[in-house]
């Protein structure tokens, strides 16, 4: 499939230059980072949520991390949930189910940054198939970040620390 025409598009508006990034196929945006090569900290992952108004928002995170869902509801001053990802399939028609990219704009949705992804020189987006990821620069990731709401409300997913075997726990 490729990237998703509307993110490249809307990169093109931006003047954000881009390069498409070829990984084995994946079933996770931390897995996308292992099979590129990348670190999850500077991959780029979505979590869509919803308020209680049925008004989804796009939260933007570190593939290693996973959103506080309560530390973003205070600071956006709405109840927040997750939205089961067989209700995303119309929102993002040219994306693979369960590969979302990190950007909202092309799809109507506030998105929301996590600031951590601003310290990285380079950043590694989800682009919308299980394939390939987009690598954009710190000045890239700011410009698509502009005007959006941003903050802290992540934490690093205890999930994905590095497996411990039997004896290291002695």
């Amino acid at each position: 499939m490729g990237a998703a025409i509307k993110v490249i598009d809307y990169l093109d508006s931006l003047g954000v230059q881009y390069q498409l990034v070829p990984h084995a196929h994946s079933q996770s945006s931390i897995q996308s980072a292992t099979n590129a090569g990348v670190p999850a900290r500077q991959t780029a992952k979505s979590v869509v949520l919803e308020d209680n108004e049925g008004r989804r928002i796009l939260a933007v995170v570190p593939a290693a991390n996973r959103v506080v869902i309560q530390k973003l509801s205070d600071q956006l001053k709405r109840e927040l949930h997750l939205i089961p990802e067989s209700k995303l399939k119309g929102q993002f028609s040219d994306c693979e189910l369960g590969a979302v990219p990190p950007v909202g704009k092309p799809y109507n949705l506030m998105a929301v940054y996590e600031d951590d992804l601003c310290k990285e020189d380079h950043i590694y987006l989800e682009a919308g198939d299980h394939e390939h990821l987009i690598r954009i620069s710190r000045n890239g990731m700011q410009a698509l970040m502009a005007n959006q709401a941003h903050g802290h409300f992540s934490a690093t997913s205890v999930a994905n620390e590095k497996p411990r075997r039997a004896w290291d726990w002695q």
